[in-house]
C-alpha cells in the first residue's frame, strides 16, 4: 500500500512539473540599442524599421586583380546597397537556398560563406 501512495506522489508530481510553460528569452541588438524579447509570446519578425533600429552589416570583398567590392546590408529592410568601381547599386533580397542573392533589373548579387559574385545584365563583372 505504501509503494502504490508513493508511485502515485512521484507520478502526480512528474505530472505537475512537465506542465510549467518555460520562458525563453533572447537578445536582438540594433547599432545602440538591445531589447530582451519574450519569443513564446513574441512574433519571430525583426526590429521595424520606423523603431529606427536598423540592423546594418557591412563587408568588402577584393578579388584576384584587386578590384574592391564595399557591401552594406539592411538586415531590418532586406536590401543590400553595393559600391562597385564608384557605382552605387541597390539590390532587393531574394529568397536563397543558403547564403545571399539580391538583385535589381540589371544587377545580382550571390554568395556564401567568403565567396561572392556581382553579376551585370548576366555577364559576372567580379567574383573572389
Amino acid at each position: 500500500m505504501k509503494k502504490n501512495i508513493f508511485v502515485m506522489a512521484a507520478l502526480t508530481a512528474l505530472f505537475l512539473t512537465s506542465c510549467a510553460k518555460e520562458k525563453h528569452t533572447e537578445t536582438v541588438s540594433a547599432p545602440d540599442t538591445a531589447t530582451a524579447v519574450d519569443t513564446a509570446t513574441a512574433p519571430t519578425e525583426k526590429p521595424s524599421a520606423a523603431a529606427g533600429t536598423d540592423e546594418i552589416v557591412k563587408s568588402t570583398a577584393k578579388d584576384k586583380s584587386g578590384k574592391t567590392l564595399e557591401m552594406s546590408f539592411n538586415n531590418t529592410k532586406n536590401t543590400a546597397t553595393v559600391v562597385f568601381e564608384g557605382e552605387t547599386i541597390d539590390l532587393k533580397d531574394q529568397r536563397p537556398a543558403s547564403g545571399i542573392w539580391y538583385k535589381n533589373d540589371h544587377y545580382e548579387l550571390r554568395g556564401k560563406g567568403e565567396q561572392v559574385e556581382l553579376t551585370k545584365d548576366g555577364k559576372v563583372v567580379f567574383s573572389n
